[in-house]
């Protein structure tokens, strides 16, 4: 390709300034002459960009301007070698004698500074590689050290007038009077035979504004683009093959076939830095470069005309897979290889947007049956309709696809007489045949895992989103603290599984933090840590204190934190895996979530809650990049308490499959009864369990049991007794329509309400005044607070608050511990001790089991106080577990265990369709996201804009709830668009969601 002239629109690009001390370009057009060029070549710079890279050559598009502050000559001793090998090279040196050893002067820069611009994608990928080069950054000769300045990201302008200062021009680019013209080296071939050379502008003195021609802007700075010549024939045929259209790539231009399968092949090799050999993947050495292969491979299929004409505009779509003809290409290229390593990569190739089988239409078997039309519909067509090829892969195409592959796996291009569609049939017969039936449950979790390799890596490349490196987690993060308590030093000595128990307010999240630091030396790649509390609204406000906690990255003004929500991420991974390809606003939009998917996988450090993750066990297209990135990770539950026994068993069956992929584990909370930690242990096979010592924290509340409701009279005239004397109160109901009663009867000025059925966004707020008015006290504090707060169990996790006084109604034993840690959080009420009242007469299943609420009265009448204490949490937790329910508790967590890890988390036929599981996982989780009808548009706008925020408008409902809903006509799923289930309910942004009964209008008569 020449220089690019044609100036489309504004391009993303990545700016780089570098400096190299001295450096020295040696002119060709001199032979035997020492001559200095005053700006090095483009051809230089590629090489150095590919020593950065790791790669055999760079050839991409760039901008140059170079300057340098001084020129010099020293004196250089050359030893000439022989072209006959008549006088070799000893130790460095040459024979004395003619055409021996000589002493010339060698001319130098000093000073010299570069800047490069390289538009998007390559821009991105030479950025990463800049922070971490494979080689050296060197300008020509090995002493010419380059050190990087900055790197940037710009937006480059269409521009007719700029400063023109030292940037490289195109004959013609410009009329800068003092400019002279320099014959550069463009590019060099591979095997150093022939040199791409162009005729450049340059002005040594820097040049001010002018008119330019076929330039882009940076600032005021003039930027020409330049490519290099395609290396040979077989890229010159493909130059006009594309992998996505201009709407679809998320360049705002087409995406070359070759460019795309080398960025989805680089993708490959990033995460396979990320992810390691860890756990199963260490019995598997191959596993990396099957996914590299397969990768390269992934889109080879895309070659055909009938996929090449479906991203014209308003095109028809080609109706195929492209990934079953890719299949023949996997067989020409790969019939060399084991045939197990044939089977895995043609699996990765052939599956990364179907499933094999399904029980709906659309797999690949039922499409592609050995009776099918193949010669027609990957081949020749004898009678095509109007627009459609009559061949699918011409001849020279062909050829140059093959051998551009087989230069890139570094094989022979390989001698074949069977036609294409023929190969394809046969290739997926055969893979077909192999994965039909159930495998091994090793072979089925390597296989998934590949699978995702495949599919993270095309939206990785698909999306140009690299994947971070940096770790908010420092290694030295215990340093961070400034009086560790023993617990957190404990931690940060763990060198496996961790289950800590450490009271509320003694800083358990920040041992969390110091166990997962120290882990970092002893993982492989780079681990990513997953943080996972109970609710979903819950884990904004963990971000929040990560994003105190942790550090900024590079560049960044704020640690980056990821928070994952469920619906937004199916949204996103369901639009993102779909590859269709016909130009047009859907093809955008699935760009779009290309992009914002990645965004879900590319930082090192997430909070979320286990269903989301738990996704991953459906695995397929869509799911199975959501279980690779939970190998080689850090895991930590933070209140694994705060679940019924059937999720808490079915958690640990996840632990189990984070252990056999690599992972290790980390358990937090205050109040851990000894049957959940030893079904831990059991899970787990071993893990450090550490306590918090006796006297972590103080006793700090009288606990006082009430037998009248908590909506009594006398209940509410003693809070709004508090109130007036100045007192901060907590008021924790069980359910939310008495939280909203309670609310409303007691009609504070200084109220807040809490609880779960808000829109999130409205939740998240209503979080923020709440800690931001509550916060923990500091030492010295005696005033009183004031305020109300009335919520329920929403406040039990991650919520650091400190009130004054508190009443709860009865809860489990666990709820009612963690309750009681937000009041007097930290024992610095100046009353010392202060009143924590439980009301005993609660309606019981709503929402919790009788029997919970039996073994927890039980327990609190045993050991009544009135002091509490850690040792009072501990007694209560083995008297509760120790009755009839707590017995049963332990049961029914093991057996939830077992059954779900058997079927979901085993996978002998891994490319069979899962997806009908995927509403008996939301059901197991009984919590559903509704969306309001009166939210309806506003959703559909922001969603188009970006999913993760318009899940702000969603409201979790319990399933026996919408069941409700849908019985009185007030719920429907619309899935055009949405996929979500709407609602007509009354909702205020004070009160949250109304489910009460709406009274039926009954008609008037007339008379």
């Amino acid at each position: 390709m020449s220089p690019v002239s044609s100036v489309p629109g504004p391009i993303q690009a990545v700016r780089v300034d570098l400096y190299a001390p001295v450096a020295s370009f040696r002119d060709p057009m001199f032979p035997g002459v020492s001559r200095c060029l005053p700006v090095p070549p483009p051809s230089t710079v590629r090489g150095m960009l590919a020593a950065a890279t790791g790669r055999a050559s760079e050839p991409i598009t760039l901008g140059l301007a170079a300057s340098a502050d001084g020129r010099g000559v020293d004196a250089e001793t050359y030893h000439p070698i022989a072209a006959d090998g008549s006088n070799p090279a000893v130790a460095g040196r040459v024979a004395a004698g003619k055409g021996g050893m000589t002493i010339r002067d060698r001319p130098f820069l000093i000073g010299v500074r570069l800047t490069i611009w390289i538009p998007a994608p390559d821009g991105k990928r030479i950025e990463q590689a800049l922070r971490r080069p494979v080689w050296g950054l060197r300008l020509g000769r090995s002493q010419d050290l380059v050190h990087v300045v900055s790197v940037r990201e710009v937006t480059l302008h269409p521009a007719e007038r700029a400063t023109v200062g030292h940037a490289l021009a195109p004959i013609g680019g410009h009329e800068a009077p003092l400019a002279s013209t320099l014959q550069l080296a463009e590019s060099i071939s591979a095997d150093r035979g022939r040199t791409e050379y162009r005729s450049y502008q340059w002005c040594s003195e820097p040049a001010g504004e002018h008119a330019v021609v076929g330039a882009y802007r940076d600032g005021d700075q003039a930027v020409w683009l330049s490519s290099p010549a395609a290396d040979d024939e077989h890229e010159q045929q493909l130059s006009q093959v594309l992998a996505k259209s201009a709407s679809g790539s998320g360049l705002g231009r087409p995406e070359l076939l070759m460019e795309h399968s080398l960025t989805v092949r680089d993708a490959t090799r990033t995460i396979a830095q990320r992810i390691g050999s860890p756990g199963v993947l260490a019995s598997h050495p191959e596993f990396w470069s099957w996914a590299e292969k397969a990768a390269l491979l992934h889109d080879a299929g895309k070659v055909a005309e009938g996929f090449q004409r479906q991203l014209r505009p308003g095109a028809e779509s080609w109706g195929e897979r492209h990934e079953v003809l890719s299949l023949a290409y996997v067989d020409l290229l790969t019939g060399h290889l084991d045939p197990h390593e044939r089977k895995m990569i043609a699996a990765g190739v052939a599956f990364h947007h179907r499933p094999l089988t399904s029980h709906r239409s659309g797999d690949l078997r039922s499409m592609y049956p050995p009776v099918a039309a193949w010669e027609r519909k990957f081949g020749r067509d004898p009678a095509p309709v109007l627009g459609r090829p009559r061949i699918q892969v011409p001849a020279a195409r062909h050829r140059a696809w093959l051998a551009w592959l087989a230069r890139q796996l570094d094989v022979p291009v390989p001698a074949n007489d069977r036609r294409l569609w023929e190969l394809a049939r046969d290739a997926f017969a055969q893979l077909s045949a192999e994965w039909i039936d159930p495998i091994s449950e090793d072979d089925g979790l390597v296989a998934v895992l590949l699978q995702g390799a495949v599919t993270l890596a095309d939206h990785s490349g698909s999306a140009h989103v690299p994947l971070q490196t940096h770790m908010p987690l420092p290694r030295d993060f215990l340093n961070r603290l400034p009086t560790p308590y023993p617990h957190q030093q404990e931690a940060a000595s763990t060198t496996e599984h961790l289950i800590l128990v450490s009271p509320t307010g003694s800083g358990k999240t920040e041992a969390g933090l110091a166990w997962a630091s120290r882990q970092l030396d002893d993982l492989p790649g780079q681990p990513r840590l997953v943080w996972l509390l109970p609710y979903r609204a819950s884990i904004d406000a963990a971000r929040d204190r990560f994003i105190d906690h942790l550090d900024a990255g590079p560049g960044q003004e704020q640690p980056d934190i990821g928070v994952l929500h469920a619906t937004a991420a199916r949204t996103l991974l369901s639009r993102a895996v779909a590859d269709d390809c016909t130009p047009g606003p859907a093809d955008a939009r699935r760009a779009r979530a290309r992009s914002r998917a990645m965004r879900l996988f590319s930082q090192r450090v997430r909070v979320a809650t286990p269903h989301q993750l738990l996704r991953g066990a459906i695995a397929g297209p869509r799911y199975s990049s959501v279980l690779l990135e939970q190998a080689n990770a850090l895991m930590v539950l933070d209140e694994l308490h705060a679940y019924e026994p059937a999720t808490f068993g079915r958690i640990c069956a996840c632990m189990q499959l984070w252990q056999q992929m690599g992972s290790r584990v980390a358990v937090l909370s205050a109040t851990l009864a000894k049957p959940m930690i030893r079904l831990i242990e059991d899970t787990l096979g071993r893990a450090e369990v550490r306590r918090a010592p006796a006297g972590t924290a103080p006793a700090r509340h009288r606990l006082t049991l009430d037998a009248d409701p908590i909506s009594s009279d006398a209940s509410l005239e003693r809070i709004q007794g508090w109130l007036d004397e100045g007192q901060s109160v907590l008021v924790i109901a069980n359910t939310v329509a008495m939280a909203q009663e309670l609310y409303q009867r007691l009609d504070h000025h200084d109220a807040m309400l809490l609880h779960s059925r808000f829109r999130s966004r409205d939740r998240a707020e209503i979080e923020r005044r709440i800690l931001h008015r509550y916060p923990e006290r500091k030492p010295g504090e005696t005033a009183p607070r004031g305020g109300l707060v009335v919520a329920t169990q929403a406040v039990e996790v991650s919520l650091c608050l400190d009130f004054d006084r508190g009443v709860t109604e009865l809860a489990p034993i666990e709820a009612i511990a963690q309750r009681a840690g937000r009041i007097n959080r930290r024992g610095r009420h100046p009353d010392g001790l202060v009143e924590f009242r439980v009301h005993t007469d609660v309606i019981p299943g709503r929402p919790y089991q009788e029997g919970a609420l039996n073994a927890s009265l039980t327990a609190l009448t045993a050991v009544p106080g009135p002091e509490i204490s850690e040792e009072s949490v501990e007694a209560w937790l083995d008297i509760a577990y120790a009755t009839p329910w707590g017995l049963n508790w332990a049961v029914e967590a093991e057996r939830n265990r077992d059954e779900f890890r058997q079927a979901f988390l085993t996978f002998p036929d891994p490319f069979h369709d899962r997806s009908e599981f995927a509403d008996k996982l939301d059901e197991a989780f009984d919590t559903v996201e509704v969306l309001l009808r009166a939210d309806m548009k506003a959703y559909q706008i922001e969603a188009e804009r970006d999913p993760l925020l318009a899940a702000g408008l969603l409201i979790p409902i319990r399933y026996a709830q919408l069941a409700a809903l849908r019985a009185a006509g007030r719920a429907e799923f619309v899935k055009r668009d949405l996929r979500l289930w709407v609602v007509d309910a009354d909702y205020d942004p004070v009160l949250g969601l109304d489910l009460s009964s709406r009274p039926v209008a009954v008609p008037e008569t007339v008379l």
